[in-house]
C-alpha cells in the first residue's frame, strides 16, 4: 500500500511561474461550463491556496459553496467590499429598527456566474463518505451602487 502525506501532496505541485492560464483551467474546469443566477451570502473565507470561497444559493433554496479559484481570486475585491457592505447596511437597519441583527442567509447579493460544478467528498469520523457540489466561477457579473451591470473573469483557456 502507497500512500502520499499532504506534505508530499503540497511539494507535487508546480511552481506558480510555471503555471500557465491553460493547465490551471484545465485543473478548475473539467466539466462543462454553464451559466447561473446565484445569490451569495456575506459568509466567506480564503482556503489554503488563497481562493475566496463564499456560501452561496441556487434556486433560493440550494445552499452551495461558491469557489473564485486561481487567477480569477484577485479580481474578487469589490465582490467582498459589496457582501461586506450589505451586511453592515442590514447591520445599521436592525440596529435603528431595535430588532436583534439579521440572520446572515437572509442577507443576499444576486450573482451571475459562469463556471463549472465540482464534486467533493469528505469522510466523517466514523469512516463515511458524504459528497458535495461546489461552483468554481470562470466569469461573474453584478450590479453596482449605481444600478450598472460591472463584469469580472475571464472564459477558461483551452
Amino acid at each position: 500500500m502507497f500512500s502520499y502525506s499532504k506534505r508530499d501532496l503540497f511539494q507535487s505541485r508546480l511552481p506558480v511561474h510555471e503555471v500557465s492560464a491553460s493547465y490551471e483551467d484545465a485543473g478548475l474546469f473539467r466539466t462543462a461550463l454553464c451559466q447561473l443566477m446565484l445569490e451569495l451570502i456575506p459568509q466567506m473565507r480564503r482556503n489554503d491556496r488563497q481562493d475566496l470561497v463564499v456560501r452561496g444559493f441556487v434556486d433560493r433554496k440550494t445552499e452551495i459553496d461558491v469557489f473564485f479559484a486561481g487567477r480569477r481570486a484577485a479580481e474578487v475585491g469589490p465582490l467582498e467590499r459589496q457582501l461586506k457592505a450589505l451586511m453592515t447596511h442590514a447591520r445599521q437597519q436592525a440596529a435603528s429598527a431595535g430588532a436583534k441583527p439579521p440572520d446572515v442567509a437572509k442577507v443576499r447579493l444576486p450573482l451571475r456566474a459562469e463556471g463549472a460544478w465540482r464534486r467533493s467528498l469528505h469522510r466523517d469520523d466514523s469512516g463515511w463518505e458524504t459528497g458535495s457540489y461546489h461552483f468554481v466561477v470562470a466569469r461573474w457579473s453584478l450590479l453596482d451602487k449605481d444600478g450598472n451591470t460591472v463584469s469580472f473573469g475571464e472564459a477558461p483557456a483551452t
